[in-house]
């Protein structure tokens, strides 16, 4: 018998160990390529990682900044605008049309003076809190406006109805709201960025307990409140920190208890209800409650004399 391959013999092995090699190529040429592209996802999920890090690393000058150049000039028309809520609901003033013109123009004077001064932090919570805020007094200008004509007589409970049915009043104060959530959102990012134990963000979503109230960061409980009131849609004097250090004391002086409360919710409509709680009342406990609690050094964090 022969041995030897014959011609047909030997094309068929060269052809087949041709198949194998590119098949043995086809395989590591394919193993190349998945890692490669793993490794191209993986680089753009950092990369977006580290945007996204960067987009609310806050500094404290950017809190700081926002403050003096939008928070300060909005919150001084604010302020008016409460005080006359509050003779009104007070009854110990009537509704006034001069002064109706007189919050119109001194909305549309903040609205300038924030316009005026470039926001320094390029972050989109500040950023978009500050586009909240001129929204806001666009709102009122327009609300004081309208409301010129329901003043001319009225009670002060009537005007007051009317006033707060107003769909600009309604907006107005929205984008309030909406722009003291953003900032406290900014301030609760940039707690993060100083003590990693802090979440960079937290959202106000059904009940929280006390307990895990008391477990949580001042800068988180601050957002809360922050998300709670602007649920409510109701502007008030008090800041997040009042009402939130208002919680915490009636929790630390065993009245909570006493009470059966057990939501931070409750605990708020407890002191709403009551009104309990007043501006520049967290200046009175924070070295009390909150000496190792991180806050930037911001003007409303600190006693009027400081």
């Amino acid at each position: 018998m022969d041995k030897h391959l014959n011609r047909y013999q030997m094309l068929f092995s060269l052809g087949l160990i041709f198949m194998l090699a590119l098949a043995v190529g086809a395989f590591f040429a394919g193993v190349e390529v998945g890692s490669a592209r793993t490794e191209t996802r993986y680089e753009a999920k950092s990369l977006q990682a580290a945007a996204a890090k960067t987009a609310v690393a806050y500094t404290q000058q950017d809190l700081v900044s926002f403050y003096h150049t939008v928070f300060s000039p909005y919150r001084e028309f604010q302020s008016e605008w409460l005080k006359m809520e509050s003779r009104l609901e007070a009854r110990s003033s009537a509704p006034s049309v001069g002064q109706l013109e007189q919050l119109g123009e001194l909305a549309s004077k903040k609205r300038k003076e924030i316009e005026a001064v470039a926001l320094e932090a390029k972050g989109s919570l500040l950023t978009e809190a500050r586009a909240d805020y001129l929204r806001s007094l666009d709102r009122f200008v327009d609300a004081a406006s309208h409301q010129k004509s329901a003043a001319a007589g009225s009670t002060p409970e009537r005007f007051l109805t009317a006033l707060r049915a107003d769909k600009d009043y309604k907006q107005a104060t929205a984008d309030s709201l909406s722009g003291q959530n953003r900032y406290y959102s900014a301030m609760l990012a940039w707690a993060s960025s100083t003590r990693s134990a802090i979440p960079q963000q937290a959202e106000l979503a059904g009940v929280v307990s006390l307990d895990k109230w008391s477990s949580s960061p001042l800068a988180v409980k601050n957002k809360l409140v922050a998300d709670l009131l602007s649920k409510r849609g109701r502007m008030r004097d008090f800041l997040p920190q009042d009402l939130a250090g208002a919680v915490d004391q009636l929790i630390e002086s065993g009245e909570a208890d006493k009470l059966g409360l057990t939501s931070f919710q409750d605990a708020v409509e407890l002191l709403s209800g009551t009104g309990a709680v007043r501006s520049g009342d967290f200046w009175q406990i924070k070295s009390r409650l909150y000496g190792s609690e991180v806050l930037p050094q911001l003007p409303f964090f600190l006693p009027p004399e400081s």
